[in-house]
């Protein structure tokens, strides 16, 4: 069963919830302080199109192939160096994802370039339905 990024965000939100007011601290919480936050993994949140797109105009025919490879080893990477203990920042695992993803597709990636698509995660909105479905919550 696949699963859109709405019904999502509400699994997560109701089972946090749910497994909140189970638990004997809910009643405790009750009364002493209400949730402050709750926290979200940012690949469901935030859009990273754009920064496909600014792939595209700087490899033109080859930007979306650029795009899938570079966002699934970024994935990768982060998964697979927390489960190892060799944990890096978000942001040191997209730089990796990228530079690993343009030598597989051959690409000349300058730095001027890469610094043209790492800035590119510095500026992302959220998904359009991100909004609506947290001030459900």
């Amino acid at each position: 069963m696949l699963l859109n990024r709405r019904q999502l965000l509400k699994g997560i939100v109701g089972s946090v919830a749910t497994s909140f007011m189970a638990s004997p601290v809910f009643s405790q919480a009750e009364t002493k302080s209400k949730i402050r936050a709750v926290a979200f993994d940012g690949f469901p949140i935030f859009d990273p199109r754009p920064v496909f797109v600014l792939a595209e105009s700087l490899f033109p025919g080859k930007g979306k192939a650029l795009g899938q490879a570079w966002r699934i080893r970024q994935f990768q990477y982060q998964w697979l160096r927390a489960l190892s203990g060799q944990y890096v920042n978000f942001w040191q695992a997209t730089e990796d994802g990228l530079v690993y993803a343009a030598k597989q597709l051959k690409l000349d990636l300058t730095i001027e370039k890469r610094e043209q698509l790492m800035a590119g995660y510095l500026n992302l909105k959220t998904w359009p339905d991100v909004i609506p479905a947290l001030e459900q919550l």
